[in-house]
């Protein structure tokens, strides 16, 4: 079946070939798995068998619509990628389907353009950095060092920060350093890291359960869910929305609520969007629970207004890949 729809649209006039493309695409992106359904794998090999026979429009309306789709297989997304710049773009800057090997291969063979796309993903690890920063032109060498999801050596960053003007560099150097340790605290016991008391349940209105099938049924908002738990001073019921929106353990996001600094907290906000109304609220129960004054409170909004949410979706990534890693070191 799949050989001959595939014939089919290879014979076909190009809009034809296109509505099929867009058909196809739309179908792939409404699957929730990760491609390795029976359905995913026979879309995936659909649009492999008619890609090159799509013009260069249809081609890179393809890659913006699967670059934040799972379930794109890595064959369809290595294609993509290595398609001319219009085209890859997209699935460079944003799709989770290339693997580490596709990604080193396009860094080798493709131009600058390819290499820019490449230092602005939400994560580059630490062998793909190190290539760039070798075969990369000075665009791309500084993208990489504001790129706070790439993970580059500070000895590399501060080789890279002094072509950048002095305020961006002291900028960006300054946010790697906390990022940096909110990472090294994450993996430290309870003991070890400069933080309050646990927190404890309090009685509230509508508990993490209800307020989550609120906002899955399009009732409510995370905003005001978070906004309503930290008045009625329950911020441990907003670590369990926090951390089931944000796809990072409870424990880890409990751990950065009751830090003394507010790098950690803001970081998992941003990321999921929370607003500045809601996360002033949780500033001012978290100031009450560390027994600071309300100044600190105001401090840390002032730093959330500074806080770009691609920046902060990036060191969540970037936390969640080292945690990963972690716990595949201790199963071993």
């Amino acid at each position: 079946m799949t050989n001959s729809l595939v014939q089919l649209a290879r014979e076909s006039s190009s809009k034809k070939k296109h509505q099929l493309a867009e058909h196809v695409a739309d179908l792939l992106a409404a699957r929730a798995d990760d491609g390795t359904s029976e359905e995913a794998v026979l879309l995936n090999d659909m649009l492999e068998g008619v890609y090159s026979s799509l013009e260069p429009d249809t081609r890179r309306q393809m890659s913006e619509r699967l670059a934040d789709v799972d379930a794109t297989s890595s064959r369809l997304a290595a294609t993509i990628a290595a398609d001319d710049l219009p085209v890859a773009q997209a699935v460079l800057e944003r799709s989770r389907s290339l693997t580490e090997t596709d990604l080193l291969n396009i860094a080798e063979t493709k131009g600058q353009g390819h290499l820019l796309a490449m230092a602005k993903r939400d994560h580059v690890s630490k062998d793909l950095s190190k290539f760039m920063l070798k075969r990369g032109d000075k665009e791309v060498r500084h993208t990489l060092a504001a790129n706070l999801g790439a993970d580059i050596t500070m000895a590399e960053f501060e080789a890279l920060v002094k072509d950048m003007p002095r305020q961006l560099g002291d900028r960006i150097r300054h946010l790697r350093k906390s990022n940096e340790e909110v990472l090294e605290d994450l993996f430290k016991d309870d003991g070890e890291v400069a933080a309050g008391s646990e927190l404890t349940r309090r009685p509230a209105k509508i508990g993490p359960k209800a307020w989550l099938m609120g906002i899955q049924m399009g009732r409510t908002t995370l905003n005001k869910a978070v906004y309503q738990l930290a008045v009625e001073h329950n911020l441990l019921d907003a670590v369990a929305l926090l951390s089931f929106f944000s796809a990072l353990d409870m424990k880890y996001v409990h751990k950065l609520m009751i830090r003394y600094d507010s790098t950690g907290i803001a970081t998992v906000c941003r990321a999921t969007g929370i607003g500045a109304k809601e996360f002033q609220a949780i500033c001012k129960e978290r100031c009450k629970h560390l027994k600071f004054p309300e100044s600190t409170g105001s401090k840390w909004l002032t730093n959330y207004h500074m806080l770009d949410e691609t920046d902060a979706r990036r060191l969540l990534a970037l936390m969640k890949i080292r945690l990963k890693t972690v716990r595949r070191q201790q199963a071993a």
